[in-house]
């Protein structure tokens, strides 16, 4: 379904004076808006988004006007307030009681939002596992949320079902959302003097943002305000592209990809409902479809941090991972350069989201980093050892590249030579004798230590150490099973002596610490309490590295932060504990 204009009629009452010379703002456009009544809108301040020149990478890479449209300004972080402030006004028109719709994070956000401001109950349908950062925003909304164990598309059939059977408003990636899209447009003509762009790179999934934007383009020229319509270019993830492999196929029908794979969860959409849409535009502009892999997207979101100062989503990253393929492309690259004695073509790219959207991703690339005391020595050790070095992890299949095997002998030679080859770094003697016992207990468990294992194995190390061990797990062994509960012997080294406890648990870690607390001397032992208990994986592998975050607090109000790092989950979590329980100890001495 698509929503069709009498453009005679707007064109009759059309105030082009007053369009060129208000501000800019999503709702000076409402005369291009399917809305009646305009005292049901609900808007948020949304569009009047930045058009930012990229202007460090556009030196280096020879093209003098490319751009970038950062939508994540928007006031849910993200693209789809545009379409959202006419959907919601639309249900507030037809007298919609509640609505609901599905999504990927981002749309459950824009739609719980602007639901909230309206005073109508939203549900929202997401795949299980959605990012955090969007699922805190849709919570806070006060959104009605079920997550789906399925994909994207599950979400949108149980969506139209719910809608129908309880007679919700359904919102989503339909005909009225694709209408409020348009402004992006509207806004990118305006912001460049009145003139389009040669080119628009936009990311893709569902289709319905470059569909908005598309049919924008094509509505200002139908009314004279630009005498061209850009190039239209989408981008999709390597891991969900049934557009871009269509387009590839010569075809214009989507093959649905039904277990979508791919780091930009935003555009992780297996049936893009408004592919026939993009079919059409890169048909009338001479534009195209192209896909890019998370190592290309990761790079090109870091790309865009470093030389520009723009935090996007994966999905965002998206634009310029294309000019970087486009580039490499004889065929593609002459959309990007200009004709000799010709202007540089006007090359904008669309960032749909913030980067805040979802972090996580964020922290698949870049170290954890070092953590020291408060004193002018531990700054002079972190920039004469350069451990800010420790930087970035390179790409995600080099992450999986095996340094060290299980029989490879593990001395302060070899781990001082794989760090200076792998990372660049130069560690003292001190820390390298760390980095070896931290390498001897993946050995010791069997597990070949990678090269994203070795750098987890590097932070841990470079975590703030207990200037004095006080206390040392010796050994400890844990019994469970399905029906019964944990429990655990420890054996703990205090100074001089060995001391021995067990206990049970609801969870094995639980049992460990309550045999721990019964063998340590309540005397020896600071009063404290867990107050944060962090497990992070690295892969989805039965085998991955486990880094386990401990924070203490004792009665003192001193807080503290044990890591460990392993790849057996409770051994992690162990030694966490241990670092932890010294800092403690460490910090009652000194006060």
């Amino acid at each position: 379904m698509d929503v069709v204009y009498d453009y005679n009629y707007i064109k009759a009452r059309l105030n082009f004076y007053d369009l060129r010379h208000t501000p800019i703002s999503h709702l000076k456009y409402m005369d291009f808006f399917p809305i009646r009544d305009r005292s049901k809108i609900i808007t948020k301040g949304e569009g009047a988004t930045p058009l930012y020149r990229l202007e460090a990478l556009g030196k280096e890479l020879g093209l003098s006007r490319l751009y970038i449209k950062n939508e994540g300004m928007n006031p849910t972080g993200v693209f789809k307030d545009r379409g959202t402030c006419v959907e919601i006004t639309k249900a507030r028109e037809i007298g919609a009681k509640a609505v609901c719709v599905a999504s990927t994070g981002n749309m459950a956000a824009s739609v719980s939002a602007y639901a909230a401001q309206a005073g109508l109950p939203c549900y929202v349908l997401v795949p299980e596992g959605t990012p955090v950062g969007k699922l805190a925003q849709t919570l806070v909304y006060g959104a009605r949320v079920l997550q789906i164990r399925g994909h994207y598309d599950d979400c949108v059939r149980l969506a139209r079902e719910m809608a129908e059977k309880y007679g919700y408003h359904l919102c989503g990636d339909y005909a009225f959302r694709r209408e409020g899209q348009k402004s992006a447009a509207y806004e990118i003509i305006e912001q460049l003097g009145w003139q389009s762009p040669d080119v628009l790179i936009c990311p893709v999934g569902f289709g319905t943002n470059l569909a908005g934007i598309y049919k924008g383009f094509v509505e200002f020229q139908k009314l004279g305000f630009i005498d061209r319509l850009p190039v239209i270019v989408g981008v999709q993830a390597s891991g969900c592209s049934p557009i871009a492999d269509a387009y590839q196929r010569g075809k214009r029908v989507c093959v649905p990809i039904e277990r979508p794979d791919t780091i930009a969860g935003a555009v992780a959409v297996g049936n893009p409902g408004d592919a026939p849409f993009l079919f059409e535009a890169f048909s009338k502009t001479r534009g195209f479809a192209l896909k890019c892999d998370d190592d290309e997207i990761l790079e090109a979101q870091a790309i865009l941090g470093r030389k520009e100062s723009i935090f996007v989503e994966p999905s965002s990253a998206l634009p310029l991972a294309g000019v970087f393929q486009m580039m490499k492309d004889k065929e593609k690259r002459r959309f990007l350069i200009s004709k000799s004695g010709s202007d540089s073509p006007k090359i904008v790219l669309i960032a749909t989201g913030n980067g805040l959207k979802d972090p996580r991703a964020v922290l698949k690339k870049y170290a954890t980093p070092p953590s020291a005391d408060p004193n002018m020595s531990e700054i002079d050790r972190f920039l004469r050892f350069k451990l800010y070095k420790l930087g970035t992890s390179p790409k995600i299949r080099e992450r999986e590249r095996i340094v060290v095997e299980t029989g490879d002998d593990m001395n302060l030679k070899r781990a001082d030579e794989l760090i200076r080859r792998e990372f660049g770094l130069t560690l003292p003697r001190t820390y390298l004798e760390d980095v070896r016992k931290l390498a001897q207990i993946f050995k010791q468990k069997g597990k070949p230590i990678s090269r994203i294992d070795f750098q987890r194995i590097i932070e841990d190390t470079l975590k703030e150490r207990a200037k004095r061990k006080v206390l040392e797990f010796k050994d400890f062994k844990v019994e469970t099973s399905l029906n019964a509960r944990p429990s655990a012997r420890v054996s703990v080294r205090q100074g001089l002596r060995t001391y021995e406890g067990c206990s049970e648990g609801v969870g094995p870690f639980d049992a460990i610490i309550n045999a721990f607390k019964k063998a340590i001397p309540s005397m020896h032992s600071p009063s404290f309490e867990l107050t944060d208990y962090i497990v992070e994986i690295d892969s989805a592998k039965t085998d991955a590295t486990v880094k386990a975050t401990i924070t203490m607090r004792d009665e003192l109000g001193n807080k503290v932060i044990g890591t460990g790092t392993s790849p057996d989950i409770i051994v992690a979590s162990v030694l966490a504990y241990e670092e932890g329980y010294n800092l403690l100890l460490n910090s009652h001495e000194n006060s």
